[in-house]
């Protein structure tokens, strides 16, 4: 296993993911989790902030990708590991980027070269701390 950070540029720059599905599909393959290439789908909406510089595609990615490593019995309100770990994400992302949001976050980082590139690997590192904590 590797960390999301490892597998980033391969769903965000040789693809044409966004950021959403880049981080989550980043961080399936770092913890070795399988998912059906049509669940990606799913997180396609997410990108750009909900599309409106809502919370950031690539954090809504990290949780979608923790809830389908961590989610036990009947789902989230099942999970305490989940809904720790999420709530750890969250406040760290703020606490290190001030906001979780896309409209905040993207001005930070955003290039016309790279994109949303930096942006979402200051993120994902965020995801990794959180996925190696106890």
């Amino acid at each position: 296993m590797g960390k999301v950070t490892d597998y980033l540029e391969k769903y965000y720059k040789d693809t044409n993911y966004n950021c959403a599905e880049a981080v989550f599909c980043a961080a399936m393959e770092a913890w070795d989790v399988d998912m059906p290439k049509e669940t990606v789908k799913a997180m396609a909406g997410f990108g750009g902030g909900m599309g409106c510089g809502s919370v950031c595609g690539a954090v809504t990615g990290g949780i979608a990708a923790l809830s389908c490593k961590f989610v036990e019995g009947d789902g989230g309100h099942t999970s305490p590991l989940l809904m720790q770990k999420a709530r750890t994400y969250i406040r760290l992302v703020r606490q290190t980027y001030g906001s979780e949001e896309c409209k905040h976050l993207k001005p930070q980082f955003f290039s016309q070269e790279e994109r949303c590139f930096q942006t979402i690997s200051r993120i994902a590192a965020v995801l990794d701390q959180v996925y190696e904590m106890e």
